[in-house]
């Protein structure tokens, strides 16, 4: 069985990259360390660290406490790995993701598009008619352009997707 602190590890490095994983290794073997000793450990700038730190606090990977030093008044934060199981971040992350792919289906489904045939570019149909059914990037005319593919694509990935049990 695979170990729920791997997974929080593999979760973060897949959506945020290198860094994120590299923090939550170190946080998991460490405990809890304030971002300017994740930034000396990992020669890496602070601020790149807090980006990151704050990305997997959005993810709900990492917790922190804030302490204020009585001498100088500046806030310290402690970093430290989540409490909560994985698989309920995963659903957490499951469910924004439906949210999104739903938003743009919502968006496909409501809208007529035209593409141009020299170089891609697809066009709303108010954008398309404030351009004058030329491309803007090369000037061709636009042709409409067929979305049902894409729709149903999106409605497949969204009824996988809702249908996935995490455990």
């Amino acid at each position: 069985m695979i170990d729920r602190r791997e997974v929080l590890v593999q979760v973060g490095g897949l959506v945020l990259g290198e860094v994120a994983k590299m923090i939550l290794e170190l946080l998991l073997r460490r405990g809890e360390m304030t971002d300017e000793e994740l930034s000396s450990e990992l020669n890496m700038p602070v601020n790149d660290v807090r980006r990151v730190l704050h990305k997997l606090f959005e993810m709900q990977l990492v917790r922190y406490r804030r302490v204020r030093d009585p001498k100088v008044g500046w806030y310290s934060y402690f970093w430290r790995v989540t409490d909560e199981r994985p698989e309920i971040v995963l659903e957490q992350r499951k469910r924004k993701v439906v949210e999104k792919l739903k938003e743009l289906l919502r968006y496909e489904t409501e809208n007529s598009f035209f593409a141009c045939p020299q170089c891609r570019a697809r066009y709303t149909y108010s954008e398309a008619l404030s351009s004058m059914f030329q491309c803007p990037a090369c000037g061709s005319y636009l042709e409409e352009y067929d979305n049902s593919k894409r729709v149903r694509a999106l409605r497949e990935l969204i009824e996988r997707l809702a249908s996935l049990k995490i455990e």
